[in-house]
């Protein structure tokens, strides 16, 4: 009788164990979106870059973001966390600052700088 009750008692230990790996992981799963706080990334201009004219357009995407803004200004951004505004530039260059804040007050910013063509 003892063998049987061995390897029930293994059984029980190893499902508790799997048990637990799972709400783990669950967990991490989960407080993901908590760790790793709002991401911004600009498909166009990039910094540094030379625009043709004084207007230009800034496009981007934004992950795990409630709210964005340039320049301090909300801009909206679609289901999936695209943007594209219409900025103008000036001599002899402008910075523009973008900030992304997430469900649980994180922030992070990005600032670019815009050269208009001569």
């Amino acid at each position: 009788m003892a063998p049987l009750y061995d390897l029930r008692k293994q059984i029980e230990l190893f499902l508790a164990g799997l048990l637990i790996l799972i709400a783990l992981l669950y967990g991490g799963f989960r407080a993901y979106p908590l760790l790793a706080g709002p991401n911004i990334t600009i498909y166009s201009p990039k910094d540094g870059e030379t625009v043709a004219s004084s207007t230009f357009q800034i496009t981007g995407i934004v992950l795990r973001t409630k709210e964005i803004t340039i320049q301090g200004r909300p801009i909206t951004i679609d289901t999936e966390g695209h943007f594209s505004e219409t900025l103008i530039s000036q001599e002899p260059y402008t910075i523009v600052v973008l900030t992304a804040t997430d469900n649980y007050g994180s922030k992070i910013t990005k600032t670019l700088r815009i050269i208009p063509k001569d």
